[in-house]
């Protein structure tokens, strides 16, 4: 469970806002035969090496808590991916891609095998082998607290068939595998990994430094040292850009994304999704005709004013290019008349809209539409924790918050959400039929069956009008003019991405 908090509708309105989530991804469903293992493609080893000698300062606002192998928090692997290495990992289009292992399949439901990469070494000179992965998995499961904990919990037992084979059984059948595996990183103590780059200094909370690894398995990257950066004071940091002291500045503020010139600005929408939730099981929401009504109140249009052009309407509660997006779902129509034909009269009882107090802006225009539809509503803005703790107990009648399907799956959201036992759910919404539905995902190793089952998912609870989907927001960067990098869909800012 990842949870970050960053301005967007606050004033001044810099990028986004909470991003509460465990999700999964497509390109991480297969239920493949042994006899049709494969050998995916990988980087080939670059004959050439390292070609630019001056450091790649990479800044960022928000301090590590972490460089632990074990800690999945976003602001601590953007740095953690650079020295670290699991058995498979993503690619910047959420595309499982071999890593530490070179093939994988499955031998029966439940059994998968994977041929691991030989020749690896760790940065301490160590060779890599199948006893290193079983190693982990042992200490992950032993940890008190792992946040790694959830992603592993499937997994029964690893065991080595040789030093480089290795079996992986699941309690049952998990689609979802794979995904999980890119954030099981295979590490030696004293924050030894495999990756391209290794620590050369970390002074908590001011600045990590790396130093290019020689004896990389794969590609060696373009810069030889790299540094991440935290600045966190916003006019510093948009003062070192200007002066030319960086090269790649992560979560840059709204004003100064629109005094950019073009090709110094890096957008991706972030497959974050943000919404409003209802309480259906009692009160004023527990009628359908109003939660359809209120749907109705919010002009796409004003929202992406508010967010000035850096966020897109959303549909449903998943982004386009997440597995499970329904793409027969409709937009809702802006029309705040509707609210008239499914209120009766003034026997409406007051309601207090939850949202995060970095949220200012856009909880000012949610609640004037409310109140201008007949609601009395009383705005409470709240810390990242309260918000989250009042939605556990289902003390909330209406909250707004976001989802971000950071390895691009539906399933996260839908668990934690929707399903009557979900964590942040717990009885607020209750479909017996959606929750036999969401349980037969879990398991369903056809990928395209599993499609149909989340997409159906998506139609029924859209139908059910259980909340307000919003908007999808975006990730902002500015790049140096003699920089080349792309951003990744999850996020991560890796220095050997850049040229």
């Amino acid at each position: 469970m990842s949870l970050i908090s960053i301005e967007l509708f606050n004033v001044p309105m810099n990028k986004k806002n909470i991003v509460v989530g465990l999700v999964i991804l497509l390109a991480l469903i297969g239920f493949i035969k042994k006899d049709l293992i494969f050998q995916a493609y990988f980087d080939q080893v670059s004959e050439q090496g390292y070609s630019r000698d001056d450091v790649l300062t990479i800044v960022i606002n928000t301090p590590e808590t972490d460089l632990s192998p074990y800690g999945k928090d976003l602001n601590n692997t953007l740095r953690t991916a650079n020295i670290y290495e699991g058995l498979v990992a993503f690619d910047s289009h959420l595309k499982v891609t071999p890593s530490l292992a070179l093939s994988w399949g499955n031998i029966d439901p439940v059994t998968w095998e994977f041929k691991l990469r030989k020749g690896v070494m760790f940065h301490d000179g160590t060779l890599f082998d199948a006893t290193n992965v079983i190693q982990n998995f042992e200490e992950a499961k032993m940890e008190k607290g792992n946040p790694l904990s959830v992603y592993i919990n499937t997994i029964q037992t690893i065991e080595s068939v040789d030093p480089f084979t290795i079996h992986i059984q699941t309690y049952a059948p998990d689609p979802l595998l794979l995904s999980k595996l890119t954030k099981l990183y295979i590490h030696r103590p004293d924050r030894v990994g495999t990756g391209s780059y290794k620590i050369r200094e970390w002074i908590a909370g001011e600045k990590l430094s790396l130093t290019a690894f020689t004896d990389y398995w794969g590609r060696q990257p373009v810069f030889k040292n790299a540094e991440y950066k935290v600045v966190s004071n916003k006019t510093q940091r948009k003062i070192d850009f200007e002066n030319g002291k960086t090269d790649i500045l992560v979560a840059v503020p709204r004003e100064q994304a629109l005094e950019l010139p073009q090709e110094q600005l890096k957008t991706s929408f972030s497959l974050e999704v943000n919404f409003l939730m209802f309480k259906t099981d009692e009160g004023v929401f527990a009628e359908k005709r109003i939660r359809e009504a209120i749907r109705t109140l919010f002009d796409p249009a004003k929202i992406e004013a508010i967010g000035n052009g850096f966020v897109r309407p959303a549909t449903q509660f998943v982004a386009p290019g997440v597995y499970g997006y329904n793409p027969f779902i409709p937009a809702f129509s802006f029309d705040e008349s509707l609210i008239e034909k499914a209120l009766f009269g003034n026997r409406l009882e007051k309601i207090v809209l939850d949202y995060l107090d970095s949220y200012s802006t856009l909880g000012d225009y949610l609640k004037k539409q409310l109140r201008e539809a007949g609601f009395s509503v009383k705005s409470n803005p709240i810390s990242p924790q309260e918000l989250l703790d009042k939605i556990r107990k289902n003390q909330s009648s209406l909250f707004l918050i976001g989802w971000q399907a950071e390895d691009g799956d539906a399933g996260g959201f839908l668990d934690a959400f929707i399903h009557s036992q979900g964590e942040y759910n717990q009885g607020r919404y209750s479909n017996p039929e959606v929750d036999t539905l969401i349980e037969a995902g879990r398991q369903e190793m056809d990928a395209q069956k599993r499609l149909s089952l989340l997409q159906e998912i998506m139609l029924k609870i859209d139908e059910d009008a259980i909340g307000v989907p919003l908007f999808e927001s975006s990730r902002l960067y500015a790049i140096k003019h003699d920089i080349a990098w792309e951003p990744r869909l999850d996020g991560l800012v890796l220095a050997a991405d850049v040229r």
